[in-house]
């Protein structure tokens, strides 16, 4: 009889949670595209005088590019609890260009090489950012948003050999801007830990370029005239895989 009697089972013992708490260091490469096209004014006088004599602007598209950089950051995790949240700074590499001849020369009857709309996002560019994330044991699966520090810059040019030269717009210009656009960031990824130190990650982040802004100089000829034109910049998606380096954190089990 009594080997019949029920035995007891052994108590259930709950996987530990992974826990993402401490620092860590890491790097990346991924690629990165402009949202839509970039958009330039016709140069114009404060006294409404185009530089290539008609009000119209010209659309071009940014060529798409490799990005590449390093992260800082750190993780808190509440020992026994799935939410994770951190702080974390990146800074990379991206070189989106693009190019257009004026498309107001040549409706203008001018030659269209004369004149040309450019503009650079890159070749540096920097982000802080806090990190929302939840567990499911070695995966966390977060979102991302702060402040983004973009170099960009922006230029027409009238390529004509020099002032009154045969097909050039009675002048000579060229109008330069380059600055540091202060905007934010925005995005989710997802992070799987092999161990307590190593993880790799899949992050797409948006950049929030796509403002305006106007540039201005002085022409050859007309003397002294100043033109100004307004340039419109895209915005850039961004996506990316990395490894990450985590130390200073708890010694979790293996699984």
């Amino acid at each position: 009889m009594a080997a019949d009697l029920p035995v007891k089972a052994p108590p259930m013992v709950a996987a530990p949670i992974f826990n993402w708490t401490g620092f860590y260091i890491g790097g990346f490469v991924g690629g990165a595209g402009a949202d839509r096209d970039a958009f330039a004014s016709e140069p114009v006088t404060p006294t409404g005088v185009f530089y290539n004599g008609l009000a119209l602007g010209t659309g071009y598209g940014l060529q798409s590019s490799f990005i590449g950089g390093g992260t800082i950051g750190y993780n808190w995790q509440r020992p026994g609890s799935n939410w994770v949240v951190g702080i974390e700074g990146e800074a990379g590499y991206m070189h989106l260009r693009g190019a257009r001849q004026d498309v107001n020369a040549a409706a203008a009857g001018l030659s269209p090489v004369d004149s040309v709309f450019a503009n650079r996002l890159g070749d540096a560019y920097g982000v802080i950012a806090g990190r929302v994330g939840w567990t499911a044991r070695n995966a966390l699966f977060y979102v991302k948003g702060g402040v983004a520090f973009v170099d960009r810059s922006s230029s027409f040019t009238d390529n004509c050999i020099g002032p009154g030269a045969p097909g050039c717009g009675g002048g000579f210009l060229v109008i330069n801007r380059s600055d540091i656009d202060v905007t934010y960031a925005a995005g989710a990824g997802v992070e799987y830990a092999f161990n307590n130190n190593w993880s790799i990650k899949g992050e797409y982040l948006y950049l929030g370029t796509q403002r305006s802004y106007t540039a201005s100089n002085a022409a050859v000829l007309p003397a002294g005239s100043v033109f100004s034109y307004t340039n419109s910049d895209p915005g850039v998606h961004t996506g990316k895989i990395g490894v990450n380096y985590r130390w200073g954190g708890p010694v979790v089990a293996k699984y």
